[in-house]
């Protein structure tokens, strides 16, 4: 039997990312579960943060922003950075910084996987501002990669170790591969 819980956004897992912007001329990071992809080609990307938070103020200044990606192994940092403020806390000491073709996103190299991204669009619905961003650039360490030269895919999941949350207020990890997208399991079904 179903209960109705109410109008909750029970989408779930939600990706965990650290969000980073140059606010002030400063790198700045915030833990993020509000992001998502909108397209493939061309490559899109949203993310929602609170008006008031400080990278909020550094995408405006930038129009740019970057997408990090953590492992697993990163939770504590992670964590970290979503429960302080930049305007409190230097977060980008926390890491190794980088900067790719924008100049003014601020990557973190301890994380496996980074998008660049352009603000394309924005704007505010509530106390929420969303960004659409065009990836400018992704950037993955060499050891996520497999697949020929030529052809080299980002690792599966397992390999990237990614943090996923839920609004159990918990936190999880990935779990073992169950099948292929859009390929075999669908094909199973007859009509």
């Amino acid at each position: 039997m179903k209960v109705n819980i109410g109008n909750t956004p029970y989408l779930y897992p939600i990706p965990i990312v650290l969000v980073g912007a140059q606010v002030n001329g400063k790198a700045n990071y915030v833990t993020v579960g509000d992001t998502g992809l909108m397209g493939i080609k061309p490559a899109l990307v949203y993310i929602s943060l609170n008006h008031n938070h400080f990278t909020t103020e550094g995408v405006f200044q930038t129009n740019t922003f970057s997408i990090n990606i953590p492992t697993t192994a990163m939770l504590e940092k992670v964590d970290y950075c979503g429960v302080v403020s930049g305007r409190d806390v230097d977060k980008g000491c926390l890491f190794t910084n980088f900067y790719g073709e924008t100049n003014s996103a601020p990557m973190i190299e301890e994380c496996p996987v980074n998008l660049e991204c352009r603000v394309i669009k924005e704007f505010a619905i509530q106390h929420r501002q969303v960004f659409i961003g065009e990836v400018v650039q992704t950037y993955v360490d060499d050891v996520m990669l497999q697949g020929e030269q030529s052809k080299k895919d980002v690792a599966d999941m397992t390999k990237l170790k990614p943090i996923l949350y839920a609004l159990d207020n918990h936190y999880y990890s990935i779990g073992e591969i169950i099948g292929e997208g859009y390929q075999q399991a669908g094909k199973t079904i007859s009509k």
